[in-house]
C-alpha cells in the first residue's frame, strides 16, 4: 500500500514536470515565433538591420575600370592600346588562403620565369609580411607570363589584375603620341606627353560599379552573379592622320642621318599639301614610349621654334610678287650690301651680275634686301609672313605649342633680316603650312592630325576629317610664279637644291635653308648652322610635302638632309601610287662605313684601318702617330669618305680639286686653316698652290663648281 501511494506520487510529479516543460515549451515556441514574424514583418532585431548587416557582411563592390582609347594611323593599325597585365605576388597568410608551402621550390621554379634569381626570390618570400611582391619583375606581365606561372602550380602564388598601355611599334612618332602613366592605387592611366596628354580627357574611360555575394568564410563565389550598379563607359577611339608606311619609312631615313651625322637635332614632318593631314611627323633624338628612355620632352615639331633661314625667301619673294612689284629678269649686282651699318652677304662671296630669278635659285640674301628696299617695305614684308601663318599658333593637338616669333616693330635691322629667316623664329609645323598657300593656288590649308573619332560605346563616328581652308594670303597666280620659281631650285644648274634634293622620277621643287645659329649677345656662330629643305612632288599634282631640319652635324649638311629627303619622298609617292616603280631601297642612299680609333696610332696603322673600313685617308703632316682625327671614332660615315688624321702641327697645303665644301670644312675645323668659297658644288681652283707648307697667317680662297663632279654619292648643296 505504501509503495502503491509513493508511485502515484511520482505519477503526479511527473505529470507536473512534463506539464511544465510543455508550457515552458510552449511559451518560447511563442516567443522565439514571435521573434521571427517581428523579423519577418519589421527586418530588424535588438534595433539591428538585418538585411543591412548581411549586405554589409557578405555584399562586395567593384570598380569596373572603363577602358582607355586606343590611338590607330590612318588604316586602322594600333598606334597605342590598352592591355591587361598582370602583377604577381605571394600569399604567406593562412586567413587569406592557400599560403607558400615549400620556399626554396617555389624560388626555383618562379626565377624560370621572372627576371630574379633563386637567392632574391627566396629572400621575397621568406620576410615577415602577409603578402609580398616581387617589384619590377613581378609587375606588368603579360598573359603568357601568368600562364606561365600558373602551369607551374605553385601553392600561394596569385596575381591581380593591371592595365597597361602598349605601343607596339616602339620608337615611331614618340614624341607626336607620347605616353601615359600608370596609377598603382586606382588603376587608371593617364596622359603624361603627346597627344596622350592632349587628349586625355577624351581617352579616358569612365569607371562602372558591379556588386556581388561572398560565401561565409569570406570567399569569393565560384560563379558569382554580378549586379552591375553603374556601366563602365570606354574612352573615344582616335584614328590619327599618319600613315604607318609613311612614318616607318621617316623613322628608318632619320636613324641613319642621325648616326652618319650626328647632329644635335633632327627633325621632319611629311604631308599631303591637298588636304592638310599630317602623314608622318618625327625627331631624333627619340624614345620608346614602353620604357620611356626619354632625353627631350618637348615634340621639337611644334614646341621647339628656331631661326629657319632661307627658306623664307619663298614667302618675300611671294610678297613681291602678289603685289606686282616683281621683275624676275631684272640683273642686279650679287655679293655683300651695307644695312644699318652691317655688312650682310650672300652666302659666297659674289656671283656677280645675276637676275632676281637666279637669286632665288643661288638664295641670294643681297637679292632679298634689294627687293625690301625698292619694291616693297619691311613693314608690308611683314604683314604677308603674318598673313602665312608666321607668329601664329598652327592649332595641332599637341601640347606647349609655339606661336615663333616675328621681328619687332622698332627692330628695323630683323625685319630686313627676316626676309631670309634670321631674326624670327619659326617651328616646323607653319613652314608646313605655309607652303600650302604655294601648292593651293594661293589657299592656306590648316594642317591635322586627327581622321577620325569613334564612340565604341554608342557604335558611332563623333568626328570625320574634313579639309579645313585659313587664309588666302596671295592670289593664284603669285602662287604657280613662286611654285616655278622652287621647281628652279631643283632643275636649274645653278639651283642650290639641285645636287642634294633632286628626285629620281619625279619632277619636284622646293627651297634650301642654311642659317647661322645664334649665340646671344655675341652674335652668330662661325661654323654652326641648321640646315633645312622644303619641298614637294609631283609638280604638276604635288601630293606629299616634306619639311626637314637638321641643327650643328657633324658631317654632311646638306648631303645628308638630302639623302634622308629623297628617301622617304622617293618610296612614300612610290607607295602612294604616284608611279609604278620597284621600291628603292635604303642601301642606295646610304653605304655606310664605321670610323676606326686612330688615336695614337702609328701613321701606317692608321692608313691601314681607314683602308680597311672602305674608307680615304688623308694624312696631315710628316709626323710618325696620330694625335687627332677626323671623324671621331665610331662615327658612321658614307663608304670611300673622308678621314683625316693629322701626325704634326706643321703640314704642305693639299690638293683640295674634287673635294667637297663639307670635307674642306672638316680638314679646315681639324687643323685651324682659314678658308674662304667662291661658287658653289665641288673645288676647281684653290689660291695656294698645293703643297705650300702651312703658317698661321695663310688664308686660301677655294673656288667652287657645280659642274665639276656631277655624281650624287659625295654631294654638298649649301647656300
Amino acid at each position: 500500500m505504501k509503495k502503491k501511494k509513493q508511485r502515484q506520487q511520482l505519477n503526479n510529479t511527473g505529470r507536473k514536470l512534463i506539464f511544465g516543460t510543455m508550457i515552458t515549451s510552449g511559451i518560447l515556441f511563442v516567443y522565439v515565433a514571435g521573434c521571427f514574424i517581428k523579423i519577418a514583418v519589421t527586418g530588424e532585431t535588438r534595433g539591428m538591420d538585418l538585411y543591412e548587416y548581411a549586405l554589409e557582411k557578405y555584399l562586395v563592390e567593384d570598380v569596373v575600370t572603363g577602358r582607355r582609347g586606343t590611338l590607330y594611323d590612318r588604316d586602322g593599325n594600333a598606334l597605342a592600346e590598352q592591355l591587361t597585365s598582370y602583377t604577381l605576388y605571394a600569399n604567406l597568410y593562412r586567413e587569406y588562403g592557400d599560403v607558400v608551402e615549400n620556399i626554396e621550390e617555389t624560388a626555383e621554379k618562379l626565377s624560370t620565369v621572372i627576371d630574379l634569381t633563386k637567392e632574391e626570390i627566396v629572400d621575397v618570400l621568406s620576410r615577415e609580411a602577409r603578402q609580398v611582391e616581387f617589384g619590377n619583375a613581378g609587375r606588368q606581365l603579360t598573359y603568357l607570363q601568368k600562364e606561365k606561372i600558373e602551369n607551374l602550380k605553385l601553392s600561394g602564388i596569385k596575381f591581380r589584375q593591371n592595365n597597361k598601355r602598349f605601343y607596339p611599334n616602339g620608337v615611331f612618332a614618340s614624341h607626336t603620341l607620347g605616353y601615359t602613366k600608370l596609377d598603382e592605387e586606382t588603376g587608371t592611366l593617364t596622359g603624361e606627353m603627346g597627344l596622350e596628354l592632349s587628349l586625355n580627357d577624351y581617352l579616358t574611360g569612365t569607371d562602372g560599379l558591379v556588386q556581388y555575394i561572398k560565401d561565409k568564410k569570406g570567399y569569393l563565389q565560384p560563379n558569382k552573379t554580378e549586379y552591375v550598379i553603374e556601366q563602365a563607359k570606354d574612352g573615344y577611339d582616335f584614328y590619327l592622320t599618319l600613315d604607318a608606311t609613311i612614318q616607318t619609312f621617316l623613322e628608318e631615313a632619320m636613324d641613319k642621318v642621325w648616326e652618319q651625322a650626328n647632329p644635335s637635332s633632327l627633325v621632319a614632318v611629311v604631308a599631303n599639301p591637298k588636304t592638310g593631314e599630317i602623314l608622318a611627323m618625327g625627331n631624333r633624338s627619340s624614345f620608346d614610349p614602353n620604357i620611356r628612355d626619354i632625353e627631350g620632352y618637348n615634340n621639337p615639331v611644334v614646341s621647339e621654334p628656331f631661326e629657319p633661314g632661307s627658306t623664307m625667301k619663298i614667302y618675300t619673294y611671294a610678297a613681291v610678287i602678289n603685289e606686282g612689284k616683281y621683275s624676275g629678269g631684272q640683273l642686279f649686282e650679287s655679293g655683300s650690301r651695307l644695312v644699318n651699318g652691317s655688312t650682310i652677304r650672300d652666302y659666297n662671296t659674289t656671283w656677280g651680275t645675276i637676275s632676281y630669278d637666279e637669286g632665288f635659285y643661288r638664295s641670294s640674301n643681297t637679292a632679298i634686301i634689294d627687293m625690301l628696299t625698292h619694291w616693297i617695305t619691311p613693314d608690308e614684308n611683314i604683314e604677308y609672313l603674318k598673313k602665312f601663318g608666321f607668329g601664329s599658333q598652327v592649332g595641332l593637338p599637341l601640347p606647349l605649342e609655339s606661336a615663333g616669333t616675328l621681328p619687332s616693330q622698332r627692330d628695323s635691322m630683323q625685319k630686313i633680316t627676316a626676309g631670309f629667316g634670321q631674326g624670327m623664329l619659326t617651328t616646323p609645323i607653319q613652314h608646313i603650312q605655309a607652303i600650302t598657300a604655294i601648292l593651293n593656288e594661293g589657299q592656306i590649308v590648316k594642317p591635322q592630325l586627327i581622321s577620325k573619332v569613334y564612340d565604341l560605346n554608342t557604335e558611332k563616328e563623333l568626328y570625320q576629317f574634313t579639309r579645313e581652308l585659313g587664309e588666302k594670303p596671295i592670289t593664284a597666280e603669285t602662287a604657280e610664279q613662286v611654285k616655278q620659281l622652287m621647281v628652279g631650285v631643283t632643275e636649274k644648274e645653278t639651283g642650290s637644291g639641285r645636287i642634294a634634293y633632286s628626285l629620281n622620277g619625279f619632277t619636284s621643287g622646293g627651297k634650301t635653308g642654311t642659317a647661322q645659329i645664334a649665340d646671344g649677345a655675341n652674335g652668330y656662330l662661325a661654323n654652326d648652322y641648321v640646315y633645312s629643305y622644303i619641298g614637294f612632288a609631283p609638280v604638276d599634282d604635288p601630293n606629299l610635302v616634306m619639311y626637314v631640319a637638321m641643327n650643328q652635324p657633324e658631317t654632311g649638311g646638306h648631303d645628308q638632309l638630302g639623302s634622308l629627303y629623297r628617301f622617304v619622298m622617293q618610296n612614300s609617292l612610290i607607295y602612294l601610287g604616284a608611279e609604278k616603280t620597284p621600291m628603292v631601297d635604303i642601301s642606295d642612299f646610304y653605304q655606310n662605313s664605321t670610323v676606326p680609333q686612330l688615336m695614337n696610332e702609328p701613321v701606317e696603322t692608321a692608313v691601314e684601318k681607314i683602308e680597311q673600313a672602305n674608307l680615304t685617308p688623308v694624312v696631315i703632316g710628316s709626323g710618325t702617330q696620330t694625335f687627332a682625327q677626323s671623324p671621331k671614332a665610331a662615327s658612321i660615315v658614307s663608304a670611300s669618305s673622308k678621314v683625316f688624321i693629322q701626325t704634326s702641327k706643321e703640314y704642305e697645303l693639299p690638293d683640295f680639286i674634287g673635294w667637297t665644301k663639307d670635307e674642306v670644312v672638316q680638314f679646315a675645323m681639324l687643323t685651324g686653316l682659314e678658308v674662304d668659297y667662291e661658287g658653289e658644288g665641288y673645288i676647281i681652283d684653290q689660291s695656294v698652290a698645293a703643297g705650300e707648307m702651312v703658317t698661321d697667317s695663310l688664308k686660301v680662297t677655294l673656288t667652287l663648281s657645280k659642274d665639276a663632279k656631277p655624281s650624287m654619292d659625295s654631294s654638298n648643296s649649301s647656300e
